[in-house]
């Protein structure tokens, strides 16, 4: 009783979804811990998602990976003089460069113009050791120089592989410009790099919190509510430039996403009408079948193919690591050739998602497909454990030392697919005598700054999540070497299992300027042995993105190469009030 009375008030509070006040209501099961963060320093999907509204760039992509001119008047190209590539006489390319015009029109939110020194002050703090993004690449070679008041050029030396099809981002100085200042003046010869981490937390706090929404934004909505813990309201911006077919007042006015983090709470939100989209962080894939068994009429499931691959990294960092043989392949190994992926994609996926043996998404072309595929072998796995001195104590547990080979398994709590996954694997582990501890966290906690880049610390042994990747821009660099957080770094880089191998970080470094696809692939293909061989991380599964609409949204669309819906937000609009639809789901 207590549970269906709880069920109905929360229904009762919830806004009414619909095309009533032409507003869109979408759900998802997580919630950023900041928005519009123009220095991206945290890799939440749903935050990319989220800025997606508030953003815009000098080029985009499609669905169909084709690039489209948003801020810049035209995209560059060979063709039209706005890309070039030099050459060495040894016919390598040395250096390249993209010419960019900034649209008159172009206004950040304020009415104020997007202006050229946006850019480069976006620019210079990327490439400051104090900020905590997640990656320089390619910034960390990128120069900008002026043509005139609205075109400039960025330079890539040595070259950029993807400099035409990507652009510089920005940041809007005559707002931040101020507080960076002091931030700088503050922290400029400060050696403690934990000091200068809490500073610069509270500098982009300023800016993106839900206490301190986004003072301004340059894309076509603007955050004007956040609830912490319920909603974030976004209001359409009328100074966006982009006007969608037949004036903006045919397509929608306001967005609300409502945070869920129970995914069987935002399921029984779509049955029931409150939600009139998902958003690409939603249900799991199982809660997707079942709201396909249920649409009657009243929303459409969609199942999109996407560049997600779900892993889990494995510590190797910090002293306890180095005790539990976490530092050792051999380990690592073990681990994966106890667990049966094979049969856990069958029984959770119907095996629609394929079991994964890399980092690299096998619609990309770098992808290598004939790579060792660690099927279960418990003989194989109880061999390595033994090479490196764990024997059975008499509880069945693995020992050492006087130390039991017990892992602390986390993951976003709340996602009841993983926490299933979670419950598979523990078991067929413990069969071979390996104790799993489950500790989950929600998800501002789980990826927030004092987590999984603190592997170091000992703070998790075993962490499951996601990447979600453009296969377009494949460059090997979660596992590189220089991506290990550190304090030393300011805790940017992306390679949290803290896995370094120097002959893998030669060849990144060398893929890094290979414009022959040909020789890149070769690359490629030995990056990806060695990383097999090593794993650092237990690859799982690519995953497909599940979420539903509502009949009559139109341009609510996305894939692999735009990532999330919000890559259209201009356009996003209800049928029945005057929306054009331009894309359509495929």
């Amino acid at each position: 009783m207590k549970k269906t009375l709880a069920l109905t008030a929360f229904l009762l509070g919830a806004a009414l979804a619909g095309p009533a006040n032409n507003s869109l209501v979408i759900g998802t099961s997580q919630e950023p811990p900041n928005i519009y963060d123009p220095w991206n320093t945290n890799n939440l999907a749903i935050t990319s998602e989220i800025n997606g509204y508030m953003g815009s760039a000098l080029i985009g992509l499609d669905d169909n990976g084709d690039p489209y001119a948003d801020i810049a008047t035209r995209v560059p190209s060979l063709a039209n003089g706005d890309y070039k590539v030099v050459k060495n006489a040894a016919g390598d390319v040395v250096r390249n460069s993209v010419t960019y015009t900034i649209r008159k029109e172009a206004k950040w939110s304020d009415g104020t113009p997007i202006k050229i020194s946006d850019f480069q002050f976006w620019l210079r703090l990327v490439n400051d050791d104090r900020v905590p993004v997640p990656d320089r690449t390619p910034w960390d070679r990128a120069k900008i120089t002026t043509a005139d008041a609205d075109t400039f050029t960025i330079t890539y030396e040595p070259p950029y592989l993807f400099a035409d099809q990507t652009s510089p981002g920005f940041a809007p100085q005559h707002v931040m410009g101020a507080a960076w200042n002091a931030f700088d003046a503050k922290t400029k010869n400060e050696k403690d790099a934990k000091v200068t981490n809490e500073e610069w937390k509270k500098f982009i706090s300023s800016y993106t919190t839900s206490r301190n929404l986004p003072k301004v934004v340059a894309g076509p909505f603007r955050p004007t509510a956040w609830r912490s813990g319920n909603s974030l309201t976004l209001t359409r911006n009328t100074n966006y430039w982009n006007k969608p077919k037949g004036g903006e007042d045919k397509y929608i006015q306001t967005v609300v996403y409502r945070f869920i983090p129970n995914t069987n709470t935002l399921k029984v939100n779509i049955l029931s009408g409150q939600l009139d989209a998902l958003s690409a962080v939603g249900p799991t894939f199982d809660q997707g079948v079942d709201l396909q068994r249920n649409e009657r009429g009243k929303f459409k499931t969609y199942f999109v193919p996407g560049a997600i691959w779900e892993h889990i990294d494995i510590n190797t960092r910090g002293q306890k690591a180095k005790d539990l043989d976490m530092d050792d392949p051999r380990m690592r190994q073990a681990l994966l050739l106890s667990i049966d992926r094979d049969a856990l994609v069958k029984a959770l996926f119907q095996s629609k998602q394929a079991v994964s043996n890399s980092f690299v998404n096998p619609i990309s072309k770098l992808y290598k497909k004939d790579l060792r595929d660690y099927n279960l072998n418990v003989a194989q796995a109880r061999t390595l454990f033994t090479q490196l001195g764990w024997t059975a104590g008499s509880d069945g547990i693995l020992q050492k030392g006087g130390k039991k080979l017990s892992l602390n398994f986390g993951t976003t709590a709340g996602n009841s697919t993983r926490e299933r996954v979670q419950q598979i694997l523990q078991a067929q582990w413990k069969a071979v005598g390996v104790q799993v501890n489950i500790q989950n966290y929600p998800s501002s906690v789980f990826f927030g700054p004092d987590f999984l880049s603190k592997g170091a610390d000992g703070k998790w042994d075993l962490a499951m999540y996601a990447w979600t990747g453009n296969p377009i821009f494949e460059e090997g660099n979660l596992f590189k070497g220089s991506g290990v957080p550190t304090a030393a770094n300011g805790y940017s880089g992306q390679n949290n299992s803290g896995w370094v191998n120097a002959e893998y970080d030669r060849l990144h470094k060398q893929a890094e300027t290979e414009f022959n696809l040909a020789e890149r692939i070769k690359l490629f293909d030995r990056m990806q042995t060695i990383w097999n061989a090593e794993v650092p991380a237990l690859p799982l599964y690519y995953r497909v993105n599940v979420y539903t609409k509502v009949p009559g949204l139109v341009n609510y669309t996305f894939s692999a190469y735009t990532l999330y819906p919000s890559w259209n937000a201009a356009n996003i609009g209800w049928a029945s009030r005057g929306a054009v639809e331009e894309f359509k789901q495929k």
